[in-house]
């Protein structure tokens, strides 16, 4: 973790890597939750209860299959996108901080082979999620059947919905999230492998789990303190976040001077920034542990 700090520290433009690898892989919702307004069990009967109400006399109508088909399309793309995105981000920062590192005399390695293409390490990404999809489907029905009854017959109203769904099922998501710090710390063991040797993407895939059977409390260690510095980094900022988007919408809703709306809206944008900021610094981090550990393994 010493060297991975002091690596990002003297290669800035791996916080742009990182940041740019975090929101692809699904950091995007989570600095866009200040600003998402989730809609409500009325709204989405609103929405969708016409197209949805067509399958009780069992003929679907275009408007509803034209909705599935757009969903789907949209999911598949959006996953594409995001992996290849996040796959040239993943690369590019390996290679980052194998330089920094030489410069640095933190690592002593002979000179790498042609790093291997995007489509590969996405390759191995998307090969990283059946483990966490078969979690997703194990957990889906427990999860589906919480959420159902807190909509039909709530607990508790002053609750938000998540907290009260987290509360009801929280084996099956504690089983979702372990799978997937487990399977994520072998993927980022097997990218790495992937690109230091130029394996086949299947080998480097199963050459991270065995990494992780072999030395679990290293790699263990390792993704646990990077999950670490990044709730630590990005928890507080993204809280302040909501705080300060909070005030916005207050000081918008009073309907009072635009102008004097002015300093709380830049107060937010200058705090939502530096979460930014601060996301892809973690990411950095958390992505040259695994490169240097990987490394100190070869």
């Amino acid at each position: 973790m010493q060297g991975a700090i002091i690596v990002t520290l003297v290669r800035p433009v791996t916080w742009a890597i990182g940041l740019a690898g975090f929101l692809a892989g699904g950091g995007i919702l989570l600095v866009g939750l200040p600003v998402a307004v989730l809609p409500t069990p009325s709204g989405l009967q609103n929405a969708l209860g016409g197209p949805v109400s067509t399958l009780v006399v069992g003929t679907p109508s275009a408007a509803l299959i034209a909705l599935i088909v757009a969903a789907v399309a949209g999911a598949v793309v959006a996953l594409i996108a995001g992996t290849v995105l996040g796959a040239w981000a993943e690369r590019e920062g390996v290679l980052e901080v194998l330089a920094a590192a030489r410069d640095e005399g933190l690592a002593a390695l002979p000179e790498l082979p042609a790093p291997p293409s995007v489509a590969r390490v996405a390759g191995l990404r998307l090969l990283s999620l059946v483990p966490l999809a078969i979690a997703v489907g194990l957990a889906w029905q427990p999860l589906y059947d919480a959420s159902y009854q807190e909509l039909i017959l709530p607990t508790d109203l002053a609750t938000p919905l998540p907290i009260r769904v987290i509360r009801a099922v929280p084996l099956p998501l504690a089983l979702v999230g372990l799978t997937w710090l487990v399977s994520d710390a072998a993927a980022a063991i097997g990218v790495r492998r992937l690109i230091f040797g130029q394996r086949r993407v299947i080998v480097a895939w199963l050459l991270g789990w065995l990494e992780l059977a072999r030395r679990p409390i290293r790699t263990m260690g390792t993704a646990l303190v990077g999950f670490g510095v990044l709730v630590v980094l990005l928890g507080p900022s993204m809280l302040a976040s909501m705080a300060g988007w909070s005030r916005v919408r207050e000081v918008l809703l009073a309907g009072g001077d635009m102008v004097g709306a002015l300093p709380a809206v830049i107060a937010w944008i200058a705090i939502w920034l530096g979460a930014l900021v601060l996301g892809g610094v973690a990411a950095a981090v958390r992505a040259a542990a695994w490169t240097l550990v990987t490394v100190a393994a070869s």
